[in-house]
């Protein structure tokens, strides 16, 4: 289309032109693909922290997990009056706050579909260990601004586990 409007001479110069920038163009687009990273990343900072504090992987036995070691190892906060782990695939906590098509939900709550075996853990009365509390339970999730899950609003229990 160039080659219609312009001169030979001037088609010439201006790629010899456009050549000169792209040396300067690589650092640039180099620098957009690491904010991109970093943003990606930051974004899932609350989804990470909501793991770390509330998800039981699936592949160990429920029963292994126990509320002692698991606030410990965690170091789940202590200023709460109770802390709820649940037990399920990961994914199945990554989907609560999608819609169809992977189109999320941001900053609204949502109740989980079907319920998740869920383990409390509440302090003892001397404050000197936890006491647990096997559940299965609907729960009600925070989706954050980013849509993934980054906190438990509420829950109903459906069924105590013995």
């Amino acid at each position: 289309m160039l080659s219609c409007l312009l001169p030979v001479s001037v088609q010439v110069a201006l790629a010899a032109e456009m050549a000169s920038c792209l040396p300067m163009l690589g650092p640039l687009v180099a620098l957009l693909f690491a904010l991109c990273g970093l943003l990606v990343h930051s974004q899932n900072l609350s989804w990470r922290a909501f793991m770390e504090q509330h998800y039981l992987s699936t592949s160990w036995k429920f029963s292994d997990y126990k509320c002692n070691n698991l606030m410990r190892e965690r170091e789940a906060p202590e200023d709460r009056k109770d802390h709820i782990f649940i037990y399920t695939l990961w994914h199945k906590i990554e989907h609560i706050c999608l819609r169809k098509w992977r189109d999320p939900y941001r900053n609204v709550y949502i109740w989980a579909q079907h319920p998740f075996l869920i383990l409390q853990c509440y302090h003892k009365k001397n404050r000197k260990g936890y006491r647990e509390h096997s559940s299965y339970s609907y729960v009600e999730f925070h989706c954050g601004g980013n849509g993934y899950v980054d906190g438990i609003e509420d829950i109903r229990v459906v069924h105590i586990k013995k």
